[in-house]
């Protein structure tokens, strides 16, 4: 970097991580951020990233990670790096899986084609979209496993005794692993995007495993009080309330 040069937000990243002594392996594990998306960031090749909107997500995560001003470096991305354009979310990242997931009913009203149409075609965004996932727990060491990982959001079956009932709303990009009280995937390993809202999911009890604080829970109509961290934690549902536990006693999703 020559001399008078501000340092770009790569070089602010790269220094963070360097200062702090963390391998890129150290981060996917922490962050759930796929290693080569990781290098991507430091070395400020941004059209290498899914999408703009994912671009965003990881940035944030990694510098609230870091324990930079993320509010910074994201206003610092819109000015230099928005608007020049990204490419179309390569197929190398998008693994096999289905995402459906549960969001408030809307007043129904006459339906024509076209509204329905439209529809449509946002579920298939979603769909493609919703499948760019990072590793899994464990991580993937220097250069990212490719091995396929099938990832879903199921839809909640309501039974009218079930004592407990989850649902779960994002403010950021959030790394979610939530299974039932059999440990049978309810959402299996999935980062659900910014303002994305999923259930409310009835059954006797769950574990959840978040990749960071962004996000709203909700247990039987309640707010839980989620800290606002950047890394991993989890929660124990029962019909008596949710009890945070540390990420390594929940559940992984592998």
């Amino acid at each position: 970097m020559g001399a008078g040069m501000a340092p770009t937000i790569g070089q602010k990243l790269r220094d963070a991580r360097t200062e702090r002594g963390a391998e890129l392996s150290d981060v996917e594990l922490a962050t759930k951020i796929r290693v080569k998306f990781l290098e991507a960031m430091e070395e400020d090749r941004w059209e290498e990233l899914p999408a703009p909107a994912y671009a965003r997500g990881f940035l944030d995560i990694y510098a609230r990670y870091l324990g930079l001003d993320q509010d910074a470096l994201l206003d610092e991305y819109s000015k230099t790096v928005e608007g020049e354009g990204h490419e179309a979310i390569p197929e190398s990242v998008i693994k096999p899986g289905t995402l459906r997931q549960t969001r408030p009913a809307r007043r129904l009203g006459s339906i024509s084609l076209a509204p329905v149409a439209k529809v449509a075609a946002v579920v298939a965004v979603l769909v493609i979209i919703g499948l760019v996932i990072v590793g899994p727990f464990g991580g993937s060491g220097g250069g990212g496993s490719q091995a396929t990982t099938t990832i879903a959001v199921q839809t909640s079956t309501t039974t009218p005794s079930s004592p407990v009932s989850v649902q779960i709303s994002t403010r950021a990009l959030v790394w979610v692993c939530l299974v039932d009280q059999r440990g049978r995937p309810v959402i299996n390993g999935l980062n659900l995007v910014r303002d994305q809202t999923v259930g409310p999911y009835d059954g006797k009890a769950f574990d959840v495993t978040f990749g960071n604080g962004k996000v709203d829970l909700t247990v039987n109509g309640e707010p839980v009080d989620v800290p606002d961290i950047a890394a991993p934690f989890g929660y124990r549902i029962t019909p008596e309330g949710a009890n945070r536990i540390a990420a390594a006693d929940g559940p992984s999703c592998t």
